[in-house]
């Protein structure tokens, strides 16, 4: 395995939102392979996670992959939203080859069909929105958000009974097979909260 398209890190934003971000760490356990990465503070989540977030119109909102005007300025961009793309598609279609073929190996290999059928069997995403792309010294990081809705045995965890859940998590993305993959995040940790129309 490979890193995509690796260049140096960009400190700069990195390390001052650290602390920002150790706040929300204890906030929920991952689920799948959504993980924390570290926000730019002017689009990332709050330093405290809300109890309730809202989300305009009804939930999960438009399953398309939207860009922020510095996600789309990087050269990865179309890359990285092709990728996501199928990636959430295969989610709310429960196409398993589909996302096998988005992630690393090691992912499906720890993730059988069987049990994404039954992990996902009520899951539908949208709300999607890429906040950040990043070049780090594991892989190119993609910092996004994005809204789940499915059936209260599937909630996650860290929100029991939860049929609405705001993430804001992180993509590590690594060339596997000559082709972009969807790996493991920065942090074995996440940042989610139930969510309500408005």
């Amino acid at each position: 395995m490979t890193l995509w398209q690796p260049e140096a890190v960009n400190r700069a934003w990195v390390l001052p939102l650290v602390a920002v971000l150790a706040v929300g760490l204890g906030a929920a356990a991952g689920l799948g392979i959504r993980e924390l990465g570290t926000w730019p503070a002017a689009t990332g989540p709050p330093s405290t996670v809300p109890v309730t977030t809202t989300v305009p119109g009804p939930p999960p909102g438009p399953g398309t992959v939207e860009l922020s005007q510095d996600a789309a300025a990087h050269p990865l961009a179309p890359a990285v939203r092709s990728l996501l793309q199928r990636h959430f598609d295969a989610i709310n279609n429960r196409d398993y080859a589909v996302w096998a073929s988005t992630v690393v190996a090691r992912r499906s290999r720890e993730m059988p069909e069987s049990k994404w059928q039954s992990d996902y069997v009520s899951t539908k995403d949208g709300s999607i929105l890429v906040h950040r792309i990043e070049p780090s010294q594991e892989g190119t990081v993609v910092l996004i958000s994005f809204v789940s809705i499915q059936g209260a045995a599937q909630a996650p965890t860290s929100l029991p009974g939860s049929t609405c859940t705001r993430w804001w998590v992180s993509y590590r993305v690594v060339t596997e097979r000559g082709q972009p993959r969807i790996d493991a995040g920065i942090r074995h940790a996440t940042l989610n909260a139930h969510c309500a129309t408005g």
